[in-house]
């Protein structure tokens, strides 16, 4: 049986701009909708205006590692990480993989 993939989904967005003053990378949760390769890839166009859709496509069966793409023309996709989740192991009652995903997204400007 192919491993899971990570449990847990973050986040980091910065900004093209932001270069002469770097700051902290704050994490943030995304809304998260599960599409399968039989769906319509209508169902991965965003339904307004200010929705920013990724595409993190995961394969249980292929050993490469999983891509991310960016259907956005204000927002890129650039890395997808897997780190230890710290404190995930806490809760015994459901067995998952203690491992989260780290999204890299960047966009020219800090309105995005």
């Amino acid at each position: 049986m192919a491993e899971q993939p990570p449990y847990y989904i973050l986040y980091a967005h910065s900004s093209l701009q932001a270069t002469s003053n770097p700051s902290s990378t704050a994490l943030s949760h995304p809304v998260i909708e599960y599409r399968f390769a039989d769906d319509s890839p209508r169902s991965l166009l965003p339904r307004h205006p200010d929705e920013h859709v990724i595409v993190l496509q995961y394969d249980t069966s292929a050993t490469i590692n999983p891509t991310l793409h960016s259907t956005s023309s204000v927002l890129a996709a650039t890395a997808v990480k897997c780190v230890a989740a710290r404190g995930a192991g806490a809760d015994d009652e459901i067995a998952k993989n203690e491992n989260m995903y780290i999204l890299d997204l960047t966009s020219p400007s800090d309105d995005s």
